[in-house]
């Protein structure tokens, strides 16, 4: 079945910010009071998993609480397996009882993971280094909202999309090119699919198929490009979904040397555009700029539930005059209109742009948008106070904060990157960094040290106050949440300035609760973690793994897909 044993996981010896922190194992579950091994139970996050050898055992299985018998509808999850969605206690004592086989327990104190499939991928033209600070694959996941299915826009130039018990439904090769991003339709039938190529194209695939419902080139709007390097072709680098539209950012991101004298001197000037289609037929419905494209590239696009405003910012590292770097743009999701808009200041002498990447997030409400920028300027902005049918207004955020500062370590500069943000309907942000880098304005260098702050998950309530920070230890990956806001997941891939990944893997975080006690349960892998998603109803948890590299030309890890419960 794939699980991980006690004695792996105390190998690894988990420790993060000088807390011991318990690893919860990630086995066929609990058997502490087990009377018969023929049926098992598991104390997830989302409830108590039973598992058996037998379907009609586990369809028949009956729950107990505290010698009290629960009227609760179970879930199927996949061959001999159902979920009942208790909200079960700590310490509570839970039996499932069928026909004459019998299990029970006590609660534990944190939820523990399930691994329901490991899926191989293809072979990686490409690994991570141990002692290099990048993470060299680029990979997106993404979970259906129901938790049904899983798409992986894989390194190996493919597209994977498998149910939740790792069962391949189609696999499709990318033409002269490689998928950048992958995201579901909000009732999971489409599957949609960024690419980096000539042609940049937007794909719609019919998920149980695979069959292309329609494909869009951004070429067309950009301009054509065959580098050797992916991220300087055209590509689909951003992609989300609100309601029936699919909103996607095209860039490309050109490489130019120009001479000056005996110097070679390198630019990337980057071009790009914002689009909104109708996910079934992909009809263009709006597009930004409507009659140019932008001078610089856009990261991660994020909207509100209730369809109405599409928030994104510019970032390239390239000298841009109309759009440049740390321009936030909050554009009306019906039309694409530009309603407001914020330019960050530059963090001088330090910096020559401002980076925002991961670090982008508008609550559930649309009431509260969070930055994070990679100089750890974060920002909180209250939407309400937009018009939304207004046209380029100025936003003001409510307060900025400067996270982490620039340490000067022997004379060397050094940051820890800003990473990613979220923000909850009450206006509560989460912030985390990622790897310690040098702040010489001209590239984003790795030192030999740590930043104290590097690696770091903050938490600041709607005044900007701290309320906590917990440091943990890796490279932070894709960081996602589940749809009310109470799960986080991380992708830890490794620690290139002590040189291990002994926290690589996927880590799933309660932040109902504060501090280092809101890590739920840490996954270990083999290699290093590069992505992870969640479904929407925070069931399913998919993470990308890849093998990486050690001292001596060692590899260890496997190119491969793990799902969760």
């Amino acid at each position: 079945m794939g699980v991980i044993t006690t004695k792996q996981i105390l190998r690894r010896n988990f420790l993060a910010g000088g807390l011991a922190l318990v690893v919860l194992m990630v086995t066929t579950g609990c058997l502490v009071g087990t009377e018969n091994s023929g049926i098992q139970g598991i104390f997830t996050k989302n409830g108590i998993l039973v598992k058996s050898d037998s379907e009609m055992v586990v369809t028949k299985a009956q729950l107990r609480v505290n010698e009290q018998d629960q009227m609760v509808n179970s879930r199927y999850m996949g061959k001999n397996t159902v979920l009942f969605p208790v909200n079960w206690q700590a310490g509570d004592k839970y039996q499932l009882v069928s026909a004459k086989e019998k299990w029970n327990s006590p609660a534990p104190g944190k939820p523990e993971a399930w691994l329901s499939a490991t899926v191989p991928t293809g072979e990686l033209e490409e690994l991570p280094t141990i002692n290099e600070w990048s993470v060299v694959v680029n990979e997106s996941v993404a979970v259906s909202p129901d938790g049904q299915y899983v798409a992986v826009g894989s390194f190996d130039h493919s597209v994977y999309v498998v149910d939740r018990q790792g069962k391949k439904l189609w696999v499709y090769r990318i033409p002269s090119g490689m998928p950048t991003s992958v995201a579901f339709s909000m009732d999971g039938d489409i599957v949609f699919v960024g690419e980096s190529s000539p042609d940049g194209k937007l794909y719609a695939f019919e998920r149980l198929s695979g069959k292309i419902l329609w494909d869009y080139a951004f070429a067309d709007d950009i301009g054509k490009g065959i580098s050797a390097q992916w991220s300087n072709r055209p590509n689909v680098r951003s992609l989300v979904v609100n309601g029936d539209t699919v909103i996607a950012a095209g860039q490309h991101r050109k490489r130019v040397v120009e001479k000056a004298g005996e110097r070679s001197i390198i630019n990337y000037p980057t071009v790009s555009v914002v689009a909104a289609f109708d996910g079934k037929t992909g009809q263009k419905r709006w597009r930004y700029p409507e009659n140019e494209t932008m001078d610089t590239g856009v990261s991660k696009i994020v909207v509100s539930t209730d369809e109405e405003k599409v928030v994104f910012a510019n970032q390239s590292w390239s000298p841009a005059e109309k759009y440049p770097d740390g321009g936030i743009r909050i554009l009306n999701g019906k039309t694409g209109n530009l309603a407001a808009s914020f330019q960050a200041s530059i963090i001088k002498p330090y910096f020559a742009w401002v980076g925002i990447h991961e670090g982008i997030d508008i609550s559930a409400n649309g009431k509260y948008l969070g930055i994070f920028a990679s100089d750890n300027q974060a920002m909180l902005f209250d939407l309400d106070k937009v018009n939304m049918l207004e046209t380029g207004k100025a936003l003001k955020p409510e307060w900025i904060r400067q996270i982490s500062k620039v340490h000067e370590v022997g004379g060397v500069p050094v940051y820890a990157s800003g990473s990613s943000a979220h923000v909850t309907d009450g206006g509560k942000l989460f912030f985390m960094t990622s790897n310690t880098f040098v702040a010489d304005k001209t590239a984003a260098s790795a030192p030999p040290f740590m930043h104290p702050d590097s690696a770091t998950f903050f938490s600041y309530n709607n005044n900007g106050e701290l309320l906590w920070r917990w440091q943990t230890e890796g490279g932070v990956g894709r960081v996602r949440y589940s749809a009310d806001g109470r799960f986080m997941v991380v992708a830890m891939y490794h620690n290139y300035i002590n040189q291990s990944n002994s926290r690589a893997g996927i880590y799933c975080f309660d932040l109902q609760v504060e501090g280092a006690d809101s890590l739920a349960w840490f996954y270990p892998v083999e290699g290093v973690a590069t992505v992870v998603d969640i479904a929407l109803d925070g069931t399913t948890i998919a993470g990308c793994e890849a093998p990486i590299r050690l001292k001596g030309d060692t590899v260890i890890g496997q190119h491969r897909l793990h799902i969760l419960q």
